[in-house]
């Protein structure tokens, strides 16, 4: 039977394999794939304290249980500290933030902050879109949980919810929110209750 990546089905690759080298993933096998999860709809209106960028409101987060999979939604016995679908294994307690881009994930717990872009940390995230900078935004959440995002200076611009941020401006993210860096590299945000 063939495998697929656990992120990415449209790739098959060779039973003999048991990582997808893009996203280095469990592969797991085609039949076993969840279905993808449905892409975000329109975001609600915004509120004034948003500096006008329509979406969510500031600080709005989604819930969560132990009683699930926060990442595949797989029931957790009792006990558990981590998801036992073996496509999965996350811990059941989320991170702060999580990003979903087409070419990877972001996680971020509170304190952490991570630059993206097509070098650091998330190039593999990135490497796909030559449009986005070496260095074209920072991502933030505080100790209190809260997220930030703030672009650098690049000729190719980040935006939320399809408003153009300025450089050196942060913008608190809600869940819901759609980040993009340049003109196709999209990410669709949530943010956990802590």
């Amino acid at each position: 039977m063939s495998r697929v990546c656990s992120v990415d089905s449209s790739e098959v690759f060779d039973d003999d394999k048991s990582l997808c080298p893009r996203h280095m993933c469990p592969l797991v096998e085609a039949a076993d794939r969840e279905p993808p999860a449905p892409a975000p709809g329109p975001a609600p209106a915004g509120v004034p304290d948003r500096a006008g960028v329509p979406g969510p409101a500031a600080g709005q987060r989604t819930a969560w249980s132990r009683d699930h999979c926060w990442y595949c939604g797989h029931e957790a016995a009792a006990g558990n500290t981590r998801c036992t679908r073996m496509s999965c294994g996350r811990p059941l307690t989320p991170p702060a933030l999580h990003i979903r881009f087409a070419g990877g994930e972001i996680e971020l717990r509170e304190g952490e902050r991570v630059q993206l872009g097509r070098l650091g940390d998330c190039q593999r995230v990135f490497q796909e879109y030559p449009n986005v900078s070496r260095a074209h935004a920072v991502v933030r959440v505080d100790p209190d949980g809260t997220a930030w995002v703030e672009p650098l200076t690049t000729p190719n611009g980040t935006f939320l919810n399809d408003v153009e941020i300025q450089p050196a401006l942060s913008r608190r993210l809600a869940s819901g929110d759609r980040i993009r860096l340049a003109r196709t590299a999209e990410g669709s945000i949530t943010l956990y209750e802590r």
